[in-house]
């Protein structure tokens, strides 16, 4: 069963709350959130209440300050478990909206998007398994964007203002998606 724990303060410190589910406004348990120990499951925590904001996506772990999971501040206001959050993956990209242009399959991460991918932007992506978190700069750093299976029309529909996508990781059982390896 998914569960994670929130602590208002750094290194799983003052008050705290078990979280077992989605979870569209955390606010009333919590005010700020320094920590987190992800006992089981995947989950993406938002900046926002009703799944919106930055999103943040994290595995099993500890993770004693934000940063630990690239987060921005101490906001977390909603959160929700990834649901297939193991493979088989396989995501195609698109250098234009609605399917359009070129086209790129991967089934492995991307370190560094444009040693494969020469367009700026992706305007579009199907995922066709598996999750997956774009990161809006190489090396699995800026803000992050989870992309479940589905299909995508337009960078919007993933969350995001542009289509800067620098780097591409899939969440799987083992590791977490914002490390570095």
């Amino acid at each position: 069963m998914e569960k994670i724990v929130f602590f208002e303060d750094r290194d799983f410190r003052g008050k705290f709350y078990d979280c077992k589910g989605d979870s569209p406004d955390l606010h009333g348990f919590i005010h700020r959130c320094n920590s987190v120990k992800v006992e089981a499951g995947w989950w993406v925590l938002y900046e926002r209440d009703n799944f919106t904001g930055y999103q943040y996506v994290i595995g099993p772990g500890e993770y004693n300050e934000y940063r630990h999971w690239m987060g921005f501040n101490d906001c977390v206001r909603s959160c929700r478990i990834i649901k297939n959050a193991i493979g088989p993956y396989k995501l195609k990209l698109f250098d234009r909206p609605n399917f359009d242009g070129q086209s790129l399959e991967l089934t492995d991460n991307m370190k560094t998007v444009q040693e494969k991918w020469l367009r700026q932007e992706v305007q579009s992506c199907k995922v066709l398994a598996g999750s997956w978190v774009f990161f809006e700069h190489p090396n699995f750093c800026g803000r992050q964007y989870l992309l479940e299976k589905g299909e995508y029309r337009h960078h919007s529909e993933w969350g995001a203002l542009k289509g800067n996508v620098g780097s591409i990781r899939r969440i799987t059982e083992k590791g977490n998606p914002t490390s570095q390896s």
